[in-house]
């Protein structure tokens, strides 16, 4: 078997993930405009496979490629109404599904993840990955590797703008009241209280961005090493 083939398909791959994790994090800003250079030297790597990724990428709707840069697509506010109404409905599905195969060690997952977030004092990146973890755990549930694919998707398109919701509250108490709440319907089995309270948990979070966003174009959180 050709090494050097499986070394450079593991490059192309370690450079992709990097720079998706890089745009989900914030490390790289949305619409704010890189160099190809400075991403392949920060990596360091050639140029060839921080193309490759940006071309996956650029096909995933996450950056718009040129020839010699790149720029994180910065959603409009209207765009982030729409990728929100399109988790809701991936969520309450993964949801109603999570329910069905729900064991009390997942459960106990799920209130260790919240446990982790009661922290007052937690960076906003540190609360931005939990919350994350705690909702994918939940939907891991639902025992579907093609709806969660599909949810990860959507999550990724909308997260760098999770850094304005991070930047937009004083605190994080609203927002760990309603995860609470869900973990109290998920463990009543309550499909239908669930349902309602996800779709309160994802409208508000919607609005609080979609204001931060009109009142600021810009994301006040300072990018991070990738």
């Amino acid at each position: 078997m050709d090494r050097e083939a499986i070394k450079v398909s593991t490059i192309n791959q370690e450079v992709y993930d990097r720079l998706r994790v890089a745009i989900r994090t914030g490390a790289l800003l949305p619409g704010v405009k890189v160099s190809l250079r400075s991403i392949a030297d920060t990596l360091g790597v050639s140029t060839m496979p921080v193309r490759e990724a940006l071309r996956t990428l650029q096909a995933q709707g996450l950056v718009e490629f040129e020839r010699r840069s790149v720029t994180v697509v910065r959603l409009t506010p209207d765009e982030v109404v729409q990728v929100f109404q399109i988790r809701l409905r991936l969520e309450q599905l993964a949801a109603e599904w999570a329910l069905q195969h729900l064991t009390e060690d997942d459960i106990a997952q799920l209130r260790a993840i919240l446990d982790d977030m009661a922290d007052p004092a937690m960076a906003p990146a540190d609360w931005r990955r939990l919350n994350r973890l705690f909702h994918v755990r939940f939907y891991e549930c639902a025992r579907s590797p093609h709806l969660l694919d599909l949810i990860h998707n959507v999550w990724d398109r909308v997260e760098p703008s999770m850094a304005v919701y991070a930047s937009a509250v004083e605190d994080f108490a609203e927002a760990h009241r309603q995860h609470l709440r869900m973990l109290e319907l998920i463990e009543a089995r309550d499909l239908q209280g669930l349902l309602a309270e996800t779709a309160w948990h994802l409208e508000h979070t919607s609005r609080t961005v979609t204001e931060a966003l009109g009142e600021s174009p810009e994301v006040a959180a300072g990018p991070e090493p990738i």
